[in-house]
């Protein structure tokens, strides 16, 4: 009865082992969910395809413990290897990212990091083939369930070489960033080297034959180092962003960043201040207040040592030929209390450019909606809308209004053709604004017509004769081009306030019925 219960009691223990593995392989799917939670920094992902490797060892090697034949065992060890062969790739991956040298992970680098497990996948796959990798397979019933016995041929140990150099690459990484990190860094550190001493430590002790056990002991010890990397994670934030990245992204920050302590000391800077301030790459300047290193920048020493203890802020400044909005913000200690201050300069110099830009924009508008573009005078809406304004204030009596348009102005664009129209136009224009009596608004209402309201004149024979007399200087000053004389003839209406109302329409009516009049009497002259 005994050697039943005792039987039964060994032969139960390949499920047992099988159940534990089975376990921790949704251990590795709570990992590997975690690191998908964590995608945004690239560490995660390397560690995320260890745990998949992990996965795949643990998961053949709990079937191959339920297999009875070579045949079926052999099956599970393809699978397993599919781990195996990845594992030293992916924690040279890891070790780069984490220890911040990422120039190892270039394309080339890469596919020189990848010569181990295409190595150990080609020499494990074709061993039917060549039989170097294992010699011989066959049953071992000591445990009194089967299991595998290979006999390991030389392949077997270039894999287990390759496979362990891996190993030992990233251990002299975390070495050397362990000796050279602060506090929380190391202890980052220490814990990437203890937990793959599990992951590469056991496996090594069983490939030599170090401890005479049939079962493979590999993928108990991942399963010791993932939770041994459990609690890492939860208590060192192994997956965060750790010191060096935060350096890193620190310095890849577009913004020019510059630490001084409370006494305006200069303690840190990043790249981007470096290229504002020309001076800060002089590492001898740490610690020197920032009137010392800031001198080329009054303004910016100002704001800095105005900067109180109890608010942030933020102020535009010019900086040599640029624009930039410095927000300044007090760096906390763990007891919440002041321990440096922080200056942010963020570059606005094309915002500053654009407003401008839209202000000249904005001035060009308001222009063109109140002048004439080709004379350069004011336009009919606004003339009429000024005008009207100016009526409806006192005191208006003695305003006058002119109405003027160009005789023959027609036989001038049909002869010289509509660009010397327009030039005989412009020569016009500066005539009148050059020549009538202040105060005035002048404007073109179109084509060849011209319309002055003056708000104050002497009288109406004072003022009739000062408009003749520009009237009759147009006969002595000639409009001259290209070998061309034309005599500008303009005949003109006038209306006064005094005697012809205040009415706008009434008094540009008035204008052009007095114009024309005019017109009639110099076209008779003239033929």
């Amino acid at each position: 009865m005994k050697d039943i219960i005792g039987g039964i009691h060994i032969i139960s223990l390949n499920f047992i082992l099988s159940s534990i593995l089975f376990l921790f392989t949704f251990c590795y799917m709570v990992l590997l969910h975690y690191a998908w939670q964590n995608r945004a920094t690239p560490i995660s992902i390397s560690y995320g395809l260890g745990v998949m490797a992990a996965f795949f060892y643990t998961f053949g090697y709990a079937f191959q413990l339920l297999s009875t034949t070579v045949e079926h065992m052999m099956f599970w060890i393809h699978i397993q290897y599919f781990g195996i062969a990845f594992a030293p790739f992916v924690w040279i991956v890891m070790v780069l990212q984490f220890t911040g040298n990422r120039r190892f992970l270039k394309k080339k680098w890469l596919a020189l990091w990848l010569l181990g497990p295409i190595y150990t996948l080609s020499a494990h796959f074709t061993n039917e083939w060549h039989h170097l990798f294992y010699r011989s397979a066959g049953l071992d019933n000591s445990l009194g369930f089967p299991l595998i016995d290979l006999d390991r041929g030389p392949l077997f140990y270039i894999h287990i070489g390759c496979m362990y150099s891996y190993h030992l690459i990233g251990l002299g990484l975390l070495v050397n960033l362990y000796l050279k990190s602060n506090k929380e860094r190391k202890k980052q550190a220490a814990l990437m080297m203890i937990g793959s001493l599990f992951v590469f430590g056991v496996p090594f002790i069983h490939s030599i034959g170090a401890v005479k056990v049939p079962i493979d002991i590999s993928p108990f010890g991942l399963v010791i180092s993932s939770l041994f990397y459990l609690w890492g994670i939860n208590r060192f934030n192994l997956l965060k962003l750790s010191p060096l990245a935060m350096k890193k992204v620190f310095e890849s920050i577009n913004d020019a960043v510059v630490i001084f302590d409370t006494d305006n000391q200069l303690k840190l800077y990043n790249k981007s201040a470096k290229r504002l301030l020309a001076q800060l790459p002089d590492k001898k300047l740490i610690g020197h207040p920032a009137a010392e290193v800031l001198s080329q920048f009054p303004s910016l020493v100002q704001f800095i040592e105005r900067s109180t203890k109890t608010s942030a802020a933020a102020q535009s400044m010019q900086l040599k030929d640029k624009y930039y909005t410095v927000h300044f913000s007090y760096v906390e200690g763990s007891n919440h209390q002041p321990i440096g201050k922080m200056f942010i300069l963020h570059d606005i110099t094309e915002s500053i450019k654009y407003e401008k830009s839209l202000l000249e924009q904005s001035k060009q508008f308001e222009y063109l909606a109140h002048h004439d573009v080709l004379t350069g005078l004011y336009n009919r809406t606004y003339f009429e809308e000024e005008v009207k304004r100016k009526l409806a204030q006192p005191g208006k009596a003695n305003a006058a209004m002119v109405l003027c348009d160009l005789n023959f102005f027609k036989e001038i664009n049909d002869v010289y053709g509509h660009l010397t129209g327009d030039h005989v136009l412009m020569f016009t224009a500066n005539c009148w604004r050059e020549q009538l009596p202040e105060p005035s608004i002048l404007a073109r209402l179109g084509g060849d017509e011209f319309i002055m309201f003056f708000e104050h004149i002497a009288s109406k024979e004072t003022f009739m004769k000062q408009i003749h007399e520009v009237r009759s200087a147009f006969q002595e000053n000639l409009f001259r081009q290209d070998g061309i004389e034309i005599e500008v003839v303009p005949s003109i209406g006038a209306a006064f306030v005094e005697e012809d109302g205040n009415d706008y329409e009434h008094l540009y009516h008035t204008c052009d019925t007095r114009m024309y009049k005019d017109k009639k009497k110099t076209k008779a002259f003239y033929v």
